[in-house]
């Protein structure tokens, strides 16, 4: 007898979630969407976790246990073998999903074939669970988003819809110590169209967000690793300047306008010729970074830089910006003649 697939897939790794993850577990069952299951795996808690889970009697969810803590990557990945829905969406256990999130996303889906990964907005609940009065509110146009993903994460993890298919095809999550989430939706963003709905579907739970110096070190690592597998397929020649220039701030930076110059007029040349990323999106962004570090480097010449292609395109320019460059440059040059 064949066995009645769900269309979704609930993934959720759990490690020491004992204090959280019955409200994870009850925001999922209390779904309208009703054609889902719920596959958590835990991953060698030494707390009550997997009693907790074993506390529900629903058909619907499916408890794998690691032999062993195997880490957040290995555990995430788990999905690849195991998740039997079309869809796959992900809440971590410690945040919680609203009563339509299935519902909507699915129809989002349904009505958007090309569509990959779909995320949403999210309120921040602090550790006990009370909502902050801080959101996180993300762009939901497609191309804007594939356009960041080549700086920064565009996407609330725990918010996140996928198309099982398209997980599997790209191998799942990348195998690094943090950051999986981002290094996965940046490979799918190249070859399929992403987004976010406009609304809030999850709260996301912030804990202490105090990072240690080691922490810090690897997550800086990871994300140049993430930079760079893009890079790699983007650019024939990497120039000799540290790839800190696109992941650090540009205020105060300590690189100069022409290593900038270098980098970003490189970027923008390939990506007209092997359109990985949306032309007018990745551009402005580089554009309004240049305009930034013009303006606080440029002294004399804030101007001519300003205007110097591919970098300046009339189409992103304001009147504002042009007279702002052109009285830098102006008033530096009647310094200089004094």
């Amino acid at each position: 007898m064949e066995k009645n697939l769900p269309t979704v897939t609930v993934f959720m790794a759990a490690y020491n979630a004992a204090p959280y993850i019955t409200k994870a577990i009850q925001s999922i069952l209390n779904q309208t969407f009703r054609d889902f299951e719920l596959l958590i795996v835990d991953d060698g808690s030494t707390d009550n976790t997997v009693d907790v889970v074993n506390s529900f009697h629903d058909p619907r969810i499916r408890l794998i246990k690691n032999e062993s803590n195997k880490g957040l990557g290995f555990t995430r990945n788990v999905a690849l073998k195991e998740a039997e829905g079309e869809f796959l969406a992900i809440l971590d256990s410690d945040d919680i999903a609203s009563a339509n999130r299935l519902e909507k996303q699915v129809r989002h889906f349904s009505t958007n074939p090309k569509l990959a990964v779909l995320g949403s907005c999210a309120h921040i609940i602090d550790k006990n669970g009370n909502r902050t009065g801080k959101n996180i509110e993300l762009s939901n146009h497609s191309d804007q988003l594939c356009a960041t993903l080549f700086f920064s994460n565009t996407f609330v993890h725990s918010s996140i819809m996928m198309r099982t298919s398209v997980f599997r095809e790209v191998g799942g999550y990348p195998n690094y110590p943090v950051a999986q989430d981002y290094a996965l939706f940046a490979r799918i963003g190249l070859k399929y169209e992403v987004g976010n709905l406009p609304e809030y579907l999850v709260d996301y739970r912030m804990h202490d967000t105090n990072i240690s110096l080691r922490k810090k070190i690897v997550v800086e690592q990871v994300l140049q690793d993430i930079l760079l597998y893009q890079l790699n397929l983007l650019l024939p020649r990497i120039p000799p300047i540290s790839t800190n220039i696109l992941l650090d701030p540009v205020m105060g930076s300590k690189y100069t306008t022409n290593e900038y110059y270098t980098f970003y007029r490189e970027i923008i040349i390939q990506n007209r010729k092997k359109r990985l990323y949306p032309k007018r999106e990745l551009e402005q962004i580089l554009f309004e970074n240049w305009y930034a570090i013009v303006i606080e480097k440029g002294k004399a010449k804030t101007f001519p830089l300003f205007l110097k292609g591919p970098i300046f395109n009339w189409k992103y320019a304001t009147g504002k910006q042009l007279r702002r460059t052109f009285k830098k440059s102006i008033k530096h040059l009647l310094k200089l003649a004094k």
